[in-house]
């Protein structure tokens, strides 16, 4: 998962896009992890909801599904 957050991101924006600073937003997700930033964004621009509410987590080194891929694809593309 903490992939396809940079892979979203950079297929929404460009190649060379950054995102800002990392907020902490998922308790799952420390401000130093390598995707930290990424992952945050993903978050802002409602492309995902994380995988758990009550706490709010992330669970970036679990897998995606083909059919959570298409939906993530089609938030990140507005289609």
């Amino acid at each position: 998962r903490a992939e396809m957050a940079v892979f979203l991101l950079r297929t929404k924006y460009e190649s060379d896009y950054q995102p800002p600073a990392p907020s902490g937003i998922f308790l799952d997700v420390p401000l130093d992890y390598w995707a930290a930033g990424w992952i945050d964004q993903i978050y802002l621009e409602e492309i995902t909801k994380g995988c758990s509410t009550e706490p709010l987590l992330y669970c970036p080194e679990g897998n995606v599904t083909r059919a959570e891929m298409a939906a993530f694809l089609a938030r990140a593309l507005e289609l």
